[in-house]
């Protein structure tokens, strides 16, 4: 590896085990998690940054481990990828993405990085919570040898903030916004605002041919390949299919 190659680690929070949800159940948290990381990544390649990820899509490794990834790949920043919650069940009001990083500090490169990020998000016109920038001794935080910081993107225990949390569009959003913070931490000039709209309006290459039957068929409208299927959507499929009687 050149030795003057930026590395970013992303770690999608959670894993498929975790029950961390909406009160609805349309929404899971892990799986928010490992799709923006697949968003992000990409984002930062373009840019020349190396990017290590601390778990597969199906698999949820321990705190330390995930510490241990960016170690070991010798990480210039690692980014936690979250979303929140407020209240025991049911909906609640709070919403607005914050950053937690292990302590004080304005010269501090976690906090730095933290602020870049913070400052991408509000200028891609994403709510922000006044109170935005808190810290947390956190295994994941303290343990990772570079500047680390856990984002909570929104609360998935608010309804409306859910469902932004649900769309494709606002996911680029806020993947964009998150390169464009890291890149800006960096020192690397960057053009991922430039990037076209709609980075999931194609199907990955290993699903791309069951896609084009599914939509040829009419069970899908051939839209949206890469978002999350609500359980409205999922009824009309099984309807579609004739499973359903």
């Amino acid at each position: 590896m050149d030795k003057q190659q930026h590395v970013v680690c992303l770690d999608p929070g959670h894993g498929p085990d975790s029950p961390n949800k909406s009160p609805d159940g349309t929404y899971y948290e892990h799986e928010f998690a490992w799709d923006l990381s697949q968003r992000i990544k990409p984002l930062l390649e373009r840019q020349g940054v190396k990017v290590v990820v601390t778990r597969s899509q199906d698999t949820h490794p321990s705190l330390t481990a995930r510490a241990k990834v960016s170690n070991d790949a010798g990480a210039d920043l690692l980014v936690s990828i979250h979303s929140n919650a407020y209240g025991k069940s049911g909906w609640t009001s709070p919403s607005g993405l914050m950053i937690y990083t292990s302590a004080p500090g304005e010269t501090a490169g976690r906090n730095r990085a933290a602020r870049a990020i913070l400052r991408s998000m509000a200028e891609a016109g994403v709510n922000v919570r006044k109170d935005s920038l808190l810290h947390n001794g956190w295994t994941v935080l303290v343990k990772a040898q570079a500047p680390a910081m856990l984002i909570e993107y929104g609360f998935h225990t608010n309804r409306a903030e859910t469902e932004l949390l649900k769309s494709g569009d606002y996911r680029d959003t806020l993947a964009r916004a998150t390169a464009e913070g890291i890149c800006d931490y960096l020192g690397i000039a960057h053009a991922v605002e430039d990037e076209p709209e709609g980075l999931d309006m194609e199907p990955d290459e290993w699903a791309a041919q069951a896609w084009d039957k599914a939509t040829k068929a009419g069970l899908l409208d051939g839209t949206r390949p890469r978002d999350p299927v609500t359980r409205q959507e999922l009824a009309l499929v099984l309807d579609r299919l004739g499973l359903i009687k």
